[in-house]
């Protein structure tokens, strides 16, 4: 899921270079109108390049992803620096957290306002609805953040585009950790903001957890309803991921003639629209839990505040669901849409479904340069 992704061009060539240093001077808004950089020698440049690319492929990043464009000698800063070489994971951390405080805040200022008189209508500030619509808007405002790292905001998601769209396995641990601690830092912000109305609901230090009375550990993490059996909870996260990334895949085909870059600039506001019809649809029996780092990060912020071992223990150790069943649910989604739809590169269209490229290795080798380089087309963005 990415729009100008990380592979997009290719530093060791002059010519890209070049052509990528003019498309930023006279396209890009992030750039218009900012002075350049005093010009380095070029030993000064290839020095600071191999730093960068030492740097980032220390953590697993793309080590020639483009650095981008600094006001007159901000490049040289010391936090510059670190930010040109963290750029995805910083992207993702913010995209993340700003999703889960939308999130989470909206399940807590309706949980903890229900019933109150003194809102408008005299009901509360805040009914189920306004879960979704909390959730679409984290979403879409997420997106915006971070493009810089293509704006996966899930681990789940980020693991399909390691699967089927080329993005390199070895960016998967710091993305992945960096959407953890986006959710973790949001959950406690959250938390921080809403611990006096916690306290008034459920009564001074009482942390309760589902599906007790007065309980407001769902503001962290969801929980099943009681009469939901282990196979209905697994269904009620599996099936929501699978339609996520199989919408996904299809707002990012531009080889479907149908919708031909129907993503484009409303890509955001289709994620709104799609996590919105999550919620209405898929938002009760076990909360509509797809997201892994949301979830995990805000069970472990729960218990780490005091609430009681039940965060981990309830609904037969349900925790364990909401972390594993949505990355089934994503790979799920994305195969059924690239076995029925995808005719771009993927592994499902080589010999075999894909298969043959674990006992051939060529294939395998060949079936991912051809993904690395529409990841790289600009014509082609397909993650």
């Amino acid at each position: 899921m990415s729009r100008d992704n990380a592979l997009s061009w290719d530093l060791d060539s002059p010519d890209n270079e070049i052509a990528s240093n003019s498309r930023r001077d006279s396209t890009s808004p992030h750039y218009k109108g900012a002075p350049l950089s005093p010009s380095a020698s070029d030993g000064d440049h290839s020095k600071e390049r191999h730093r960068r690319r030492s740097a980032r492929a220390l953590v697993g990043l793309d080590e020639f992803a483009p650095p981008k464009r600094h006001y007159s000698g901000a490049e040289k800063l010391l936090w510059s620096r670190i930010r040109q070489t963290l750029q995805e994971p910083f992207a993702e951390f913010l995209g993340v957290m700003v999703l889960s405080c939308f999130y989470n805040g909206s399940i807590a200022q309706s949980l903890l306002s229900a019933g109150l008189q003194t809102a408008p209508g005299g009901s509360g500030y805040g009914t189920f609805m306004s879960v979704p619509w909390g959730t679409g808007i984290g979403v879409m405002l997420g997106i915006y953040i971070s493009g810089d790292s293509g704006a996966y905001l899930n681990p789940a998601i980020t693991l399909t585009a390691c699967v089927f769209r080329g993005l390199p396995w070895k960016s998967f641990p710091s993305i992945v950790l960096a959407q953890f601690l986006g959710a973790f830092v949001a959950t406690a912000l959250v938390y921080g903001n809403y611990i006096s109305a916690i306290d008034w609901y459920a009564g001074p230090g009482n942390r309760i957890v589902p599906p007790e009375t007065k309980a407001t550990a769902q503001i962290m993490a969801t929980y099943p309803q009681t009469f939901v059996p282990r196979s209905s909870q697994v269904f009620s996260v599996i099936i929501p991921s699978a339609l996520i990334t199989t919408v996904v895949s299809a707002l990012k085909d531009d080889y479907n003639n149908g919708i031909s870059r129907a993503g484009g600039n409303f890509f955001p506001l289709a994620m709104f629209f799609l996590f919105y019809g999550i919620g209405v649809a898929f938002g009760w029996e076990t909360g509509g839990a797809t997201n892994p780092a949301l979830d995990f990060s805000g069970r472990l912020f729960s218990s780490a505040v005091g609430y009681p071992r039940e965060v981990w223990t309830t609904g037969g150790y349900y925790f364990w669901i909401p972390l594993l069943m949505p990355f089934v649910g994503a790979i799920a989604g994305s195969f059924l849409y690239d076995t029925l739809v995808f005719t771009g590169p993927s592994p499902i269209n080589s010999p075999w479904l894909g298969l043959k490229r674990f006992i051939d290795r060529s294939i395998q080798n060949e079936n991912s340069r051809e993904r690395v380089e529409a990841r790289r087309d600009k014509t082609t963005d397909q993650v």
